[in-house]
């Protein structure tokens, strides 16, 4: 478990089931380690709030609409304050690969265990990379 000193790790949620960003924000903020900052139904509406409240972290779904996590994430690259990105998504197929070369810091199965995903946030807030396996 990664220790977090003082000031919790600001996050920024995004993703556009209503259900799955409700779920999320509640596990959020019930871990002391985190503050949520805002959420998103969109790639436009998370990079709006982002370039005026910095985050840590962003976790944001894959399939983002209506930029997508890879475009979002290639816009806020050089950005001097911008969060690190933790990809939420569909473990199948080619996404974490995808994710990984697109920028993002980590990536969580929708199909895994909430602590896996909050476990990869504390990592990648602190400085770490978090991926599976990728052959």
């Amino acid at each position: 478990m990664v220790e977090t000193s003082g000031k919790p790790i600001d996050v920024m949620l995004a993703d556009s089931n209503p259900l799955v960003l409700s779920a999320m924000s509640e596990i959020f903020e019930r871990d002391p380690r985190f503050s949520l900052v805002a959420t998103s139904a969109t790639a436009e509406g998370f990079l709006g709030t982002v370039m005026r409240i910095p985050v840590q972290v962003g976790v944001v779904d894959w399939t983002l609409p209506a930029l997508g996590a890879a475009k979002l994430i290639e816009v806020l690259r050089d950005q001097a304050d911008a969060p690190r990105f933790v990809i939420y998504g569909d473990a199948s197929g080619d996404v974490p690969r995808l994710a990984m070369q697109a920028g993002a810091a980590g990536f969580a199965a929708r199909s895994g265990e909430v602590d896996v995903l909050l476990e990869t946030c504390a990592e990648v807030a602190a400085g770490k990379m978090v991926f599976p396996f990728i052959d």
